[in-house]
């Protein structure tokens, strides 16, 4: 962790420096920067994926992790293409991509919640 708060901290820096030259640089040092921490916590993250996939592989709870992970994607993909926006001064636009974001995901997990209301009914009747 600390490796990726050096890195922060070092572009940072960077930027702040490329801002004060009045350059247009500092907007691609900060998108290089979100680009590698972003891989950088999808490496630390790949591991915790599949152990949990391989976990629940062969159990009935299978499907459900596959609708999990797809909404843990949408999610990680809308926060940092929102938060580009936002650094780019585009909160508009940052705000509409979240909500369709939310829209996808709740898309999504649409299966999930009929079928958990239909197992609450059961639940009730029986």
């Amino acid at each position: 962790m600390l490796q990726y708060c050096g890195i922060a901290l070092c572009a940072l820096a960077a930027v702040l420096v490329l801002k004060g030259m009045k350059s247009e640089l500092a907007g691609l040092a900060s998108l290089a920067a979100a680009v590698i921490l972003l891989g950088g916590a999808l490496a630390e993250f790949l591991p915790v994926l599949r152990q949990l996939t391989d976990s629940v592989a062969g159990t009935s709870f299978s499907g459900y992790m596959e609708t999990l992970l797809k909404a843990l994607g949408i999610t990680l993909a809308v926060q940092f293409s929102a938060e580009l926006c936002r650094d780019a001064g585009e909160s508009a636009i940052a705000s509409k991509l979240e909500l369709a974001g939310k829209a996808e995901i709740l898309l999504l997990t649409l299966p999930l919640l009929r079928e958990l209301m239909q197992l609450a009914a059961d639940i009730m009747q029986g």
